[in-house]
C-alpha cells in the first residue's frame, strides 16, 4: 500500500474516478436494456437509475478530494445504449446475462475500491463510509438479477 498520504489521496481520487467511468459506461448500457417493456424493463430501470445517482455521488467525492471528473459521453455512450437496446430486442435470457457482467463488474469496482480505502493513509474516513452504500447497492443489484435470471 502507499504510504505517502499524497500519493494515497492521487490513488484514490484515480480509483473513484475509475469507478465513475464504470458506472456512466454501465449506466448506458442498462439505459438501452431498460427499453425493454413490462416487468423487465421496469427493474432495468432502477438499476440504470441507481447507476446515474451513484455517478453523480462519485463525481461529487471526487469534487470533494480536490480533483476534476474526467468527462466522457459522446459516440460511446451512444453505442452502449443501442447495445443495450439490441440485447433487450434479441433475447431475454441473453440481455440478463449481460446486464448481470454489467453488474458484476460494477460491484468489483467497489469491492477494489473498499478494500484501498481501508489502508490508505491521508484519507478522509468519511469516504469509505460514503462508499458503502453504494456497494451494498451494486450487490443488491446483482442478486437481483441472478434470481431472475434462474427464473428465466
Amino acid at each position: 500500500m502507499l504510504d505517502e498520504p499524497s500519493l494515497s489521496r492521487q490513488w484514490v481520487t484515480r480509483r473513484l474516478q475509475r469507478a465513475l467511468s464504470v458506472e456512466r459506461w454501465c449506466w448506458a448500457l442498462r439505459e438501452g436494456f431498460a427499453r425493454k417493456p413490462g416487468r423487465t424493463g421496469q427493474i432495468l430501470r432502477e438499476h440504470s437509475d441507481n447507476s446515474e445517482s451513484r455517478a453523480l455521488r462519485l463525481e461529487s467525492m471526487i469534487r470533494e478530494a480536490g480533483s476534476e471528473p474526467y468527462g466522457t459521453s459522446g459516440l460511446g455512450f451512444k453505442a452502449a445504449r443501442l447495445g443495450g437496446l439490441i440485447l433487450a430486442h434479441l433475447s431475454l435470457r441473453l440481455m440478463y446475462q449481460a446486464a448481470e457482467l454489467v453488474a458484476e463488474h460494477t460491484l468489483s469496482e467497489y469491492v477494489t475500491l473498499a478494500a484501498f480505502l481501508q489502508d490508505a493513509p491521508g484519507i478522509d474516513k468519511a469516504l469509505p463510509e460514503a462508499i458503502e452504500p453504494m456497494h451494498l447497492q451494486a450487490l443488491a443489484e446483482l442478486e437481483e438479477l441472478k434470481k431472475i435470471r434462474m427464473e428465466i
